[in-house]
C-alpha cells in the first residue's frame, strides 16, 4: 500500500451524520491516508495534508487555503498511521453548528448581532435561531426561532414576538436557511468544528444546501487540495 494515500473505498457516507463537525452527507470516495501516531484528530474535523508529513487538522483561523477533507473517523494518539478522510472535491458535508453568535442588542422581536457577517440583506430570511441563553427570560432557552427578515447594516435578525427580551450577551446558534445557499466567507472555531458566522476572509467552505428546520446546513469544500479550478489554487 502506499504509504501516503491508501486503498479507497467508495459509499462510505457517515452513518453518523448528526455529530459534531463535518460528517459525510453524500456517496463520495474516501480514503486511507498517512496520519502520523501521535496527531490527534476529531470525527468532523477539517484536515490538511503536507507531501512528507501526512494529515493534520486544518488551520481554522484561516480557511483561505485548500483542505483535503475531513476526518470520517478520530485518530487519537497512538492509534497508528492510517485514517480515513473524506477526500473527494465533491464530496458534501451535514454541519450542525455549535459555535454560538452573541447578541449586541434586540428585543422582544430582535435579535442583534453587529458582527454577524455576511452584512447582506435579507441572506439569512428563512433560517431560525436556536436560542442557547436569555438572561431575561430561561423559558426561551432551546426555543427554535424562524428569522423573517434580516437587515445586513447592523446584523439585526427579526421574528415573531417572544416572551422575553434579547439583550447584549444573550447567545444563539444560527442555522441558516436557503437564501444562504452559495454564501461563504467565514473561519471556524478555535476547535476547527463549527462555522464561526462572526468571522469574514475564509473562502474555502460554501453553503450548497440548507435545512434550518434540522439545524444543519450542507457546505462543499471551495478550495480543495485535490480540486483542478481556479479555486482549488
Amino acid at each position: 500500500m502506499n504509504p501516503i494515500i491508501g486503498n479507497t473505498a467508495t459509499n462510505r457516507k457517515d452513518k453518523t451524520m448528526a455529530g459534531t463537525g463535518f460528517r459525510l452527507a453524500n456517496d463520495t470516495p474516501t480514503q486511507k491516508m498517512y496520519i502520523p501516531n501521535t496527531t490527534v484528530v476529531e470525527h468532523g474535523e477539517v484536515v490538511v495534508f503536507t507531501p512528507g508529513t501526512g494529515i493534520a487538522a486544518g488551520a481554522p483561523t484561516d480557511l483561505d487555503n485548500p483542505s483535503v477533507g475531513c476526518a470520517n473517523e478520530a485518530h487519537a494518539s497512538g492509534d497508528g498511521t492510517e485514517i480515513v478522510i473524506a477526500s473527494a472535491p465533491n464530496a458534501k458535508f451535514s454541519h450542525i453548528n455549535r459555535n454560538a453568535i452573541t447578541a449586541s442588542g434586540g428585543s422582544t422581536t430582535t435579535f442583534v448581532d453587529s458582527s454577524i457577517l455576511p452584512a447582506t440583506d435579507d441572506v439569512f430570511n428563512g433560517g431560525y435561531l436556536e436560542i442557547v441563553a436569555c438572561a431575561a427570560d430561561s423559558s426561551l432557552n432551546g426555543k427554535m426561532i424562524e428569522i423573517t427578515n434580516f437587515t445586513g447594516t447592523g446584523g439585526t435578525f427579526t421574528f415573531a414576538e417572544q416572551s422575553g427580551a434579547f439583550a447584549s450577551g444573550d447567545t444563539a446558534y444560527l442555522h441558516p436557511g436557503k437564501l444562504a445557499v452559495g454564501e461563504y466567507g467565514w473561519d471556524l472555531d478555535s476547535d476547527g468544528m463549527n462555522i464561526d458566522y462572526e468571522t469574514s476572509a475564509g473562502e474555502g467552505l460554501v453553503i450548497v444546501d440548507a435545512h434550518p428546520e434540522l439545524k444543519t446546513v450542507i457546505v462543499q469544500f471551495r478550495l480543495h487540495q485535490f480540486g483542478n479550478g481556479p479555486a482549488a489554487l
